[in-house]
Formats: structure tokens, sequence, C-alpha cells
């Protein structure tokens, strides 16, 4: 059951069922301010953990995990999410740069290869001039594949590459722009994920948006990458998600 608590000024903690955005939470509403407001936290993260929930969407920036975690709670993880949009967002950092796919070097760099890091290399293959693989674990058995199934160079691993997609820490330090999909906090190059189609507070909430993702209420229509002005978008069409409160 995902979980969803809201700041709100007298509120209880009391979990009760909502919809945010088509998904359904159990959504409690808490006080964090004044004396008591640490226990209130505690008191509402024990009720969502006797209501099932086990991942919880809070406010951005909240800074009390350190109480909820201790009752079994965690916050939903955007890594699945950004791994889901590696390819997009690596073609959107080449269009930035001025370089056509044609012609770029693009790095998977991580600690070892899973489904996510697979599936990126086989959509990168036949749209980039080089690949390099930077994975000790089960790297070389990847290249292997990739040479035979694409017949694509796959450069050695300290090659840099125009644009570098880290799944995991380390490496990769000479890549010209790098995508780190992992941690609460990524960094993606200057771009960032929006859904147009929320509301502003909403749009760029990564967490919120992984949970819509997998709940199959966000689709690839219904996402934008933007740079930081806010300007340039890689998908472009309109998204039909009604928006509910949080």
């Amino acid at each position: 059951m995902l979980g969803a608590m809201r700041f709100a000024r007298h509120g209880r903690g009391k979990p009760v069922p909502a919809s945010i955005y088509g998904l359904c939470v159990l959504r409690s509403e808490v006080d964090p301010e004044g004396f008591w407001g640490e226990r209130r936290l505690k008191k509402a993260g024990r009720a969502l953990r006797l209501g099932g929930v086990a991942r919880l969407l809070a406010p951005e920036r909240f800074g009390a995990w350190n109480l909820l975690s201790a009752l079994g709670l965690r916050p939903v993880e955007p890594e699945p999410f950004l791994r889901s949009q590696s390819v997009p967002l690596v073609l959107e950092s080449l269009e930035r740069l001025g370089l056509a796919p044609d012609r770029a070097t693009v790095a998977l760099r991580g600690r070892r290869v899973d489904r996510s890091l697979r599936q990126a290399a086989a959509e990168l293959c036949p749209r980039v001039r080089n690949l390099v693989v930077d994975v000790p674990g089960g790297g070389r058995e990847l290249e292997q594949w990739l040479r035979w199934e694409f017949g694509i160079p796959i450069l050695p691993r300290e090659a840099p590459g125009e644009v570098g997609l880290h799944f995991q820490p380390g490496g990769g330090e000479g890549d010209r722009v790098a995508l780190d999909l992992y941690g609460p906090s990524p960094t993606l190059g200057g771009l960032v994920l929006s859904a147009p189609a929320l509301r502003e507070e909403d749009r760029e909430n990564l967490s919120l948006l992984t949970a819509l993702w997998e709940g199959g209420k966000l689709g690839p229509e219904d996402i934008k990458i933007l740079d930081r002005s806010g300007t340039n978008t890689y998908n472009d069409t309109e998204s039909v998600i009604v928006p509910t409160e949080l």
C-alpha cells in the first residue's frame, strides 16, 4: 500500500483513503510544527504503517525520514522512473550539445549490469556511433552480446563519452555530460523531468512522478524533458491527467 503525508495546520494524522491523480493511497494530514510536532509525525507514521503502508510520498524536502524509517516507512525512490527515461535523456543531452546521435559516443557506467542498463544499451546501439560499457559486474558479457547483436564498436571503459549514463556511483569523470540516475537527489546535466498536466507544484516532484509511472497513471506521452530555463522539451504531447489534491 502506498501512503501520502501532507502537512496541514491542526492535522491529526489519521489516515484516510484518497486518490492522487487517480492513484489510490492512504493519506495522512499532520501538523509538524510546535512542541508536539515530532510526536504527531510519529503517531501519523505508526497509523500509516498499521494501515499497510510501506512506501510514503512526503512533502518535498521532508527532513524527518529518520523518524519514519524507524517505523518501517521509506520514501518512493525515483531510480526506476529515471532509468525508464534514460534514452530520452541521452538524446536530449546530445541535442543540447549540437550532436547527432550517430556521431556521438555514449558511456554506460555502473557497478553491475541489471535489466535497465541492458535495455538502455540495446536501445542506444542502433542510434549512436560508439558505446562505452564501464561496468565491472557483467560488463564484458554485455559487450560481447552487443557486438554480436548490433555490430557496434564498444570502446575501452576508460574512454570518455559525450554523455555518460551513470547507473551507480563511480567512474566517468571524463564524460562531457553526466546523467546520474541514482540516489534521492539525481543530477541530470541541467535537465528536468516534468509532467505538465499536473498541478504546478507537483510537475517536477520525482517521487510523485515515480509513483504515478509505477501505477500506470503516467505514460511517455505525459512527460517532458526541460532544461533549467524551462524552454527545451523532448516530448511535447499534452497529457490528460486530471489533477487531484495531494
